[in-house]
């Protein structure tokens, strides 16, 4: 298990907060990173506070409310396109929707499963922010600590930010020097490179289905 991908669980899936799922209600414009970060990691705490059996409409419910709140902080699209690189520039309009597509989908399963192995004591505490001169790129900087999977972590957490429609949307999670961005562009070239663009998104398809055993 990758640390970028506890820490991303950590925060965007912690046992924290209400019962009720949450909506992230955003103002038509945050001026700070940090703020709308902080203010999505609080709702997707209350919504992920409680565990369901995973047949239970409570569960299908959690899952969905997690999907959208993810949706809305991530920006799938570009991480998608630094990720594939050349190989995106090949692709069709259509070709490339499908990939962003199956791209969330394991993001968004990967969260749920990692978040399952986290103590209620993991806490992330927000520390600075430095935005781009032109207001188009931002990095949140913080510390995650806590338990997860009976273990005690302590990780430096930088989130790298796009401003995009109108929000902040993050494209990578960099963590102790390890970049989920830089790790998603080494694995599919290697994929890429043995077993094709269809033979990649085979795998990921087989993955968010749960299916990669």
């Amino acid at each position: 298990m990758t640390v970028y991908l506890l820490v991303a669980a950590a925060v965007f899936g912690g046992a924290l907060g209400r019962n009720d799922p949450a909506r992230l209600d955003r103002p038509a414009r945050v001026s700070s990173p940090m703020s709308e970060l902080s203010q999505c990691a609080e709702a997707l705490r209350a919504t992920c506070r409680r565990e369901y059996p995973d047949w239970s409409p409570e569960a299908d419910l959690q899952r969905s409310t997690v999907r959208r709140l993810l949706g809305e902080s991530m920006d799938y699209r570009e991480i998608s396109q630094r990720a594939l690189g050349r190989t995106w520039d090949h692709l069709s309009p259509r070709d490339r929707d499908d990939f962003v597509a199956d791209l969330a989908a394991l993001i968004e399963r990967r969260c749920l499963f990692r978040g399952k192995g986290i103590g209620p004591d993991m806490r992330i505490e927000f520390q600075r922010e430095t935005v781009s001169d032109r207001r188009t790129a931002a990095s949140v900087f913080g510390t995650v600590a806590g338990a997860a999977n009976g273990k005690q972590l302590r990780v430096r957490v930088e989130y790298r930010l796009v401003w995009r429609d109108g929000r902040w949307a993050i494209y990578d999670v960099v963590t102790d020097g390890d970049s989920m961005l830089e790790s998603y562009r080494a694995q599919f070239s290697r994929i890429i490179a043995r077993e094709s663009f269809a033979g990649l998104k085979k795998r990921m398809k087989a993955e968010a289905l749960g299916d990669d055993k």
